[in-house]
């Protein structure tokens, strides 16, 4: 009678645990993911392969938390709960968050590239193709008439080449007016007409259509870039992209013989901007071995993630150096003043202190 009984309890503990499995919760679960080597990512047409150490690119493993996962995040070292707001905009879904994480992702490619490029001295092109769309707002004008992957390119008879440009038009522009937006869908060009609407003080209080844009463009340069990270999201990692490709369009090598990790958003100018995740990104270059990890370093009120590198490189007991850099020269200077050893014991290391203005943050969406 007892085993039969602790045979049903099981039985129902098993049943309960199946359940929980599928029970949504309004959380991700974020959790330490990889460290990849860029060199199997980026590839410069002609370019110079030979490194005798690496560049690490890091990632984070998101997952919507069910109420099972919710119970043992707690538990896991380097897990961490975020509350869905706190990554996905008003109304957006978890297939239009990735959506939006692959234009980050494609936008950091492209600034690495110019960035990259332009500290190198060679020749690069950037031509702006307009606005995309990548989703319409519920219960705003756009929804049923603009879609995604729409291109913009005038509104009212006025070029659009950029997310900016585009704003500036509206500015013009009074709520309940009506504007013709020029647009490319799919090869065919198209004429619409909207009614602009005035966003909420918090959103802006500016007038608008009811879409979340990002500006199309193009990269041209010599020698040709390739960079395959389709299974990637998000745009931390234009810093690491920036340091191969440098890498490979010079002969010296910038690895110094070291695992050499990192991340960092990079604009098209240079600058090392703040990502999320940081903790579970240090985790997984700990794992992998790296000797020094890239951070950006904290200049604003509210950049946290060189104090929390530091803090959790200490609290694992890791050996890898955390380099805090504010540009990509910032950091290919670090370098270069490495000789070619394993890096020094050390959890911190803090080159001179500089300042930028604006530097880039984590990219949300804005609306318009």
């Amino acid at each position: 009678m007892i085993r039969r009984r602790w045979g049903t309890l099981g039985f129902a503990v098993l049943l309960l645990a199946i359940a929980a499995w599928f029970i949504p919760t309004p959380y991700f679960v974020l959790r330490p993911g990889t460290a990849v080597p860029v060199l199997q990512l980026v590839n410069v047409a002609g370019g110079d392969l030979r490194e005798k150490g690496q560049f690490l690119l890091t990632t984070v493993s998101v997952s919507e938390a069910s109420a099972l996962q919710y119970l043992f995040a707690w538990m896991i070292p380097g897990s961490s709960l975020v509350p869905r707001e706190k990554l996905l905009e008003p109304g957006e879904s978890s297939d239009a968050y990735r959506l939006r994480q692959r234009e980050w992702m494609l936008l950091s490619q492209q600034n690495a590239i110019i960035a990259a490029f332009r500290y190198a001295g060679r020749p690069v092109e950037e031509f702006l193709l307009g606005v995309k769309v990548l989703r319409t707002l519920s219960g705003m004008p756009a929804e049923g008439v603009l879609a995604s992957g729409d291109r913009i390119v005038a509104l009212d008879g006025h070029p659009i080449r950029t997310v900016p440009q585009l704003l500036r038009v509206l500015e013009g522009k009074r709520e309940g007016e009506s504007v013709r937006i020029s647009l490319w869908r799919k090869g065919r060009k198209l004429e619409k007409r909207l009614s602009l609407v005035r966003f909420s003080r918090s959103e802006g209080g500016h007038v608008g259509i009811g879409i979340v844009p990002v500006t199309e463009r193009r990269i041209q340069t010599d020698p040709q870039v390739r960079i395959q990270a389709d299974h990637i999201g998000g745009p931390s990692a234009g810093l690491m992209f920036a340091l191969e490709i440098l890498n490979q369009l010079t002969s010296e090598d910038l690895t110094r013989g070291l695992k050499i990790a990192g991340t960092g958003t990079l604009s098209a100018e240079g600058e090392v901007g703040q990502i999320g995740g940081v903790e579970q990104k240090v985790m997984a270059a700990d794992r992998e071995g790296a000797d020094l990890f890239f951070v950006p370093a904290d200049v604003h009120p509210g950049d946290s993630n060189q104090f929390k590198a530091e803090a959790v490189a200490r609290e694992i007991g890791s050996r890898m150096k955390i380099v805090p850099v504010h540009s990509l020269e910032e950091a290919v200077g670090y370098l270069k003043r490495l000789k070619e050893e394993r890096a020094k014991v050390s959890n911190i290391d803090t080159p001179a202190n500089l300042a930028y203005n604006n530097p880039v943050l984590v990219a949300r969406a804005g609306a318009l």
